[in-house]
């Protein structure tokens, strides 16, 4: 019987008399200033490079048909002992293959001078230090350079300790060194 009581208490409300109308006006639905103002905001454009994805012309993670159909057949392959895979160095640029995806990709102040340097095919220019306006600050100042990030990519201006002038440019994925 308490089973009973019980059963109909918590069913009662449910067979009650509906309440009497109100009107409820639509501005009560609408949603409050300070919640359209979250959703009206724009993102705001950076006048740097937003993203890495390609140094001296070829992508990061590109597949080796890919860098091939690029470039063309290397001036060399040899065996790149840091990364345990093969650099393919061409006149502009060496990438390094692991597998069959580019892994790295390395321009000397030689190349760059001698064929530009283009990044997302924007210009750089380290040794006219543009890189400040283009990438902003480093994310990072190493010992032997400045390293800038854009997600789990980098980008590392290789420098020398003494003098700071650049010795090499690193485009590659902070995950595979």
């Amino acid at each position: 019987m308490n089973i009973f009581i019980l059963l109909l208490s918590l069913l009662s409300p449910y067979y009650s008399a509906p309440a009497q109308q109100e009107s409820i006006s639509i501005d009560s639905f609408s949603r409050p200033a300070s919640a359209r103002l979250a959703f009206q905001n724009t993102p705001v454009a950076t006048p740097y490079i937003s993203r890495f994805d390609s140094l001296a012309g070829v992508r990061l993670f590109a597949t080796e048909d890919e860098l091939l159909q690029k470039k063309g057949t290397p001036l060399q392959i040899v065996e790149d002992p840091w990364q345990g895979c093969l650099e393919y160095q061409y006149e502009n640029m060496s990438a390094g293959v692991l597998g069959s995806e580019v892994l790295y990709v390395h321009v000397s102040p030689s190349q760059a001078q001698r064929y530009g340097l283009f990044l997302n095919e924007v210009e750089l220019d380290p040794a006219k230090n543009n890189l400040q306006e283009l990438l902003g600050a480093p994310d990072f100042k190493a010992e032997d350079g400045d390293v800038y990030m854009r997600g789990n990519t980098a980008l590392k201006i290789y420098r020398d300790t003494d003098t700071g002038k650049w010795l090499g440019i690193d485009l590659f994925d902070e995950n595979s060194s």
